[in-house]
């Protein structure tokens, strides 16, 4: 398939998918890092549209199991009776998905978590079966062996209303693998022949997406679609076979979305229906970095969405709602040894805040905020530290705070145009300190922008 240029890429896209969102998209966001079950680590997987998260949390045991993340807090959703298990996707009626092993490890089972129970929800004929996605009508995909003691070939399936539908790929001789699935019932995913090929079913057939190659040879795979359709993925873009740019595939057309700079490559995992993609890019040594592509900023990594200095760097952006909200994996620096699942918020700035004026440590500095609604009160909150705090009695949707552990500094009301003023003397310490601060109003969920200041 021929590639295009970076800007004919960015013209067609805005020409094809203009009709998603009039506005641009709001690209500050609070970070929330996510519990283990009391053991060292997690993994983020999807999220629904509550922004519940799935994933996998070590216990105290040593192993780990599949895991939701509901408010921030992890749910042990248990095993079908071996050590281990994780969670790869969650729906809004909250049914979690995924594989768990066999007590003796021999082979790992797809499930269905509801109501409190896992369900081992079956194979196409074979011993082992995983389960990566299931959409809003409860129907999942995933993969499945299709005889008993053979390992290949292994088919992609879609499951529906308790039966499990063997999904054939272009060859049913060989392997497939559904990945991801829609609303519409559209199944996503990847068939070998002599290649690799990203694919689609849809309405009883199944379609090859091609490469980002010219000729359309070499690898590719199909990871996310959303509701109109358009899907996600990665493709061989040369002859590298370690070579992989994340694309776009609509109406026909496979588009590279490139990479973020200092990268070699990029995978796409999700895209969400204002056109909004997830992925990582390999950065060497088996460690990886999050990545985020929209239409209006292209190629980017998840960790320059992150408030300033939060401390941790993203290894993966997994999955992303309509809502925007992004959960993934990541690690705290400069420990890269551990990693935990997080989930990543929009937050909504109403109001404006100005840095501390003089801006000198020792003598009093007077902040100013506006664009307030007159009479309310606001919080003059600070930090040392980025990263996420939810608002008492507003939904994490709604907004969130970009600090971390915020102190009030002080309160005070705005007058008849908006302006809320406090002034306070800064310590001789904070001289040469970077410190973060931010306004509230807190039962109007409202926040102004995050201002990073270095005293003098």
């Amino acid at each position: 398939m021929k590639r295009l240029s970076h800007l004919a890429i960015v013209l067609s896209l805005t020409m094809c998918v203009g009709a998603w969102r009039t506005l641009p998209p709001n690209h500050e966001f609070a970070f929330f890092p996510l519990p283990t079950l009391g053991g060292a680590y997690s993994l983020g997987y999807g999220i629904n549209e509550w922004g519940d998260v799935s994933g996998s949390a070590w216990v105290a045991g040593g192993t780990y199991h599949a895991t939701m993340w509901i408010d921030g807090k992890a749910v042990d959703l248990g095993t079908l009776g071996g050590t281990v298990s994780q969670a790869f996707d969650i729906n809004s009626a909250r049914e979690v998905v995924g594989r768990s092993a066999s007590p003796n490890w021999s082979s790992w089972r797809a499930f269905l978590w509801r109501d409190g129970q896992m369900e081992d929800i079956g194979t196409l004929g074979g011993d082992r079966a995983e389960a990566f996605d299931i959409n809003e009508h409860s129907e999942i995909v995933g993969w499945s062996q299709i005889a008993p003691g053979q390992s290949l070939p292994r088919h992609a399936f879609r499951w529906v209303a308790g039966q499990m539908i063997d999904l054939e790929g272009l060859d049913p001789r060989y392997s497939s693998q559904a990945s991801g699935m829609n609303n519409n019932g559209w199944v996503v995913g990847e068939s070998v022949e002599t290649d690799r090929h990203a694919v689609v079913w849809e309405n009883g057939r199944v379609i090859d997406l091609g490469t980002l190659r010219s000729n359309g040879s070499g690898d590719s795979l199909a990871s996310g679609i959303n509701d109109l359709g358009d899907i996600v993925g990665s493709s061989q873009i040369d002859e590298d076979p370690e070579r992989y740019d994340a694309f776009l595939w609509r109406d026909g057309q496979m588009y590279d979305l490139g990479k973020p700079p200092g990268t070699s490559h990029s995978h796409a995992y999700a895209i969400n229906n204002a056109g909004q993609v997830v992925g990582y890019s390999p950065t060497g040594g088996f460690r990886f970095i999050g990545i985020y592509w929209d239409r209006f900023i292209g190629m980017t990594l998840l960790d320059d969405l992150l408030p300033p200095r939060t401390g941790w760097r993203t290894e993966w952006g997994w999955d992303i709602n309509e809502s925007g909200q992004i959960s993934g994996t990541a690690y705290p620096l400069p420990d890269e040894g551990t990693f935990f699942a997080f989930l990543m918020s929009p937050v909504y700035p109403t109001m404006e805040m100005a840095a501390p004026v003089p801006g000198t440590a020792g003598v009093a500095n007077t902040i100013t905020v506006t664009d307030v609604t007159p009479g309310k009160k606001v919080y003059f909150l600070y930090s040392l530290h980025g990263g996420g705090t939810r608002i008492p009695g507003c939904d994490l949707q709604q907004n969130a705070l970009q600090l971390d552990s915020p102190t009030v500094i002080g309160t005070a009301i705005a007058d008849q145009n908006g302006v809320a003023t406090i002034t306070r003397t800064v310590p001789p310490v904070a001289r040469n300190q970077t410190i973060l601060f931010q306004a509230l109003v807190q039962n109007e969920c409202a926040i102004s922008q995050l201002v990073v200041h270095q005293f003098e």
